[in-house]
């Protein structure tokens, strides 16, 4: 008699396993005739049942359900899932995870590419319509689309990253950094461009431990120690952005940009009121020598140029607030320390006015040239920058 049971037990489960599978067929022939509602919700019913909710066809079918849902111009079938891309998307997620054979994989690939290449196409259509945000959604929903056969989009992911830095987006483009890292993409300005953003957020434990995974991966691109430098002087740690660019200029001593850098140390610490006035004096002639290599090396370089008028200019100040504070009676250190002051105006004014030169719009070296020419009563010099100050802010 239980031999007799265990038949029928039998017999009823495989009944029932070609019963859910004939309601499977059912789904695909509805999806074929266009009859999405039936399909739907045949294939729904089949996710249910354990004898075909882990079958890849059962979900492939299920994920083209709902594409053509998606895809759908009739309102009647738009209405049966206003999110029928997302459920299609997972559809063909959980058919690649039961598809251990990969009997359905390239089918798969081939509907996640052709989707994939409609958010490319948006995207481009986006960007030259300079809608950078749209853009930059489209290429990295495209990425995530084709990520599901995992595949990572490198091109997807860089162009929405770049569309993310054009909508000032730093969040966004940080994350499609993060994902081309993890995709296992690596360039020297991956990591530059990421690291930064960590710096720009004050994030200083991921700023660097990014900037040192690139400097281990590209011991010798100088980029990489300028990112790191950068993130030192950011965050106040003076003697190894030092370091860095002693270390850079030994690898690339015809670099003015590792001069100019070197050069704004060395003034932040001539004005370092916490040091001796020697210490200050060594540092000024310091920044002193690497703005002027720098300005040596490239000559049309606008920023170390004005430094070093800037440079003078303040220690000019200084020696003036320093005179002004003598008694009445010291007549002659005031005489002298006045005479100092000039001294430091007069070494300023060619670096000023070859900045003047390169950037003729720049409002702050106009006005410490103004400053200097009425100092120096250079009436004709004052009158030209008086003009050139009056143009610009009319």
């Amino acid at each position: 008699m239980r031999k007799v049971l265990l038949i029928v037990v039998m017999v009823a489960s495989v009944a029932i396993a070609f019963g859910q599978k004939n309601v499977r067929q059912s789904a695909s022939n509805y999806l074929k005739s266009g009859k999405l509602d039936q399909a739907l919700e045949s294939i729904n019913q089949c996710i249910q049942d354990p004898s075909t909710a882990q079958d890849p066809k059962t979900w492939l079918i299920r994920g083209n359900v709902y594409m053509e849902i998606a895809n759908s111009k009739d309102p009647k079938y738009q209405a049966l899932d206003t999110d029928a891309t997302t459920k299609g998307l997972d559809s063909y997620k959980k058919a690649l995870e039961f598809d251990t054979k990969k009997e359905y994989f390239e089918e798969i690939f081939g509907r996640l590419n052709t989707l994939r290449n409609g958010y490319y196409n948006a995207a481009v259509d986006a960007y030259n319509k300079k809608d950078y945000k749209g853009a930059m959604t489209n290429f990295g929903t495209g990425a995530d689309v084709i990520q599901i056969a995992g595949i990572s989009d490198t091109a997807s992911l860089l162009n929405a990253a770049f569309c993310a830095a054009m909508a000032n987006d730093n969040s966004a483009a940080k994350g499609y950094y993060v994902k081309l890292l993890n995709g296992g993409y690596k360039s020297a300005n991956l990591y530059v461009v990421l690291s930064d953003i960590y710096r720009q957020e004050k994030d200083s434990v991921n700023a660097l431990k990014v900037v040192k995974e690139g400097i281990q991966n590209y011991p010798n691109d100088l980029r990489l120690f300028l990112a790191e430098t950068n993130i030192y002087l950011t965050f106040g740690n003076t003697p190894k952005a030092l370091r860095n660019l002693t270390e850079a200029i030994a690898k690339d001593s015809s670099n003015a940009s590792v001069f100019f850098a070197l050069g704004t140390i060395y003034d932040k610490l001539a004005n370092d009121s916490t040091l001796t006035n020697e210490q200050r004096d060594m540092n000024f002639n310091k920044a002193i020598g690497a703005y002027q290599k720098a300005t040596s090396l490239k000559p049309d370089y606008f920023e170390p140029s004005y430094n070093l008028g800037a440079l003078y200019v303040n220690r000019a100040a200084t020696i003036n607030d320093e005179a002004n504070k003598l008694p009445l009676d010291q007549s002659a250190k005031y005489d002298e320390l006045k005479k100092q002051a000039d001294s430091y105006l007069e070494a300023a004014t060619p670096f000023l006015e070859r900045a003047s030169q390169l950037q003729p719009n720049d409002l702050q070296t106009l006005y410490s040239l103004k400053q200097i020419y009425a100092r120096e009563g250079k009436g004709d010099k004052l009158k030209v920058v008086n003009a050139q100050i009056e143009a610009l802010t009319k």
